[in-house]
């Protein structure tokens, strides 16, 4: 589905898959951020095909975190030649395919690839004519990160699962899944904390699940959710 005229959502609840992946077109290719379960591959590459992008021209591999649902996909793109990408504590679980042996979410596997990039602190990326700013944002993983970029007349956040807007109306917005081990409720408000402070005005907010909260409102989701993790996080 096309949410705007350079960036699409293919795979996802929308899909009846677990876990948004988002492509986002750039002067050499495309990129992926996040990439879904790995049960999503064939509604990735279904949803390319119907806008006629080849998986050979997905660049890069953005994602916000490690976990299968938004990684699950990621070394099927590396092995047709993109970068992968990701904040540098969650590398271990790409690298092992899982959670690691102290989890006991055993089910939660995919399959395992080693990141050609990892993130340590904010930084900004120059990909093919895009200016893609990346914020640390630990709380749902230690290795969480943020994806602020302009796009068209369009200025995008990529929120991940520190926080997705959703609702009848857009008009909520709620934390992700607190499942894995290396989750903190401290360390999520200090990143909401932060994000507050930046006082970011993007007019696109795409998150890990839930859906596109587009308008130059939808930086309100950033209150809603940081409002939210006060009530139900602490």
């Amino acid at each position: 589905m096309q949410i705007r005229k350079k960036l699409f959502i293919v795979s996802g609840g929308t899909y009846g898959k677990l876990g948004n992946a988002y492509v986002v077109q750039h002067n050499d290719g495309y990129l992926l951020i996040d990439s879904s379960v790995p049960g999503a591959r064939e509604t990735i590459l279904s949803n390319l095909s119907h806008w006629d992008i080849s998986e050979e021209q997905i660049t890069h591999v953005l994602l916000t975190h490690g976990h299968d649902d938004h990684a699950g996909c990621a070394a099927w793109f590396q092995e047709k030649g993109a970068k992968v990408y990701v904040g540098a504590p969650d590398a271990p679980m790409l690298i092992n395919g899982n959670f690691g042996p102290e989890s006991p979410q055993t089910n939660h596997v995919m399959p395992p690839c080693t990141p050609d990039v990892t993130f340590t602190e904010d930084t900004v990326l120059e990909i093919g004519g895009l200016t893609i700013q990346v914020i640390l944002a630990p709380g749902h993983t230690d290795g969480t990160v943020l994806y602020y970029v302009q796009i068209g007349e369009d200025r995008v956040l990529f929120s991940g699962d520190t926080f997705y807007p959703d609702g009848e109306k857009g008009d909520a917005a709620y934390t992700g899944w607190k499942g894995d081990m290396t989750y903190s409720g401290e360390k999520l408000g200090e990143s909401f904390a932060r994000l507050w402070k930046m006082d970011l005005k993007p007019t696109i907010i795409v998150g890990g699940h839930g859906i596109p909260r587009v308008g130059n409102d939808a930086h309100e989701s950033i209150k809603i959710a940081y409002k939210y993790w006060m009530l139900n996080n602490r």
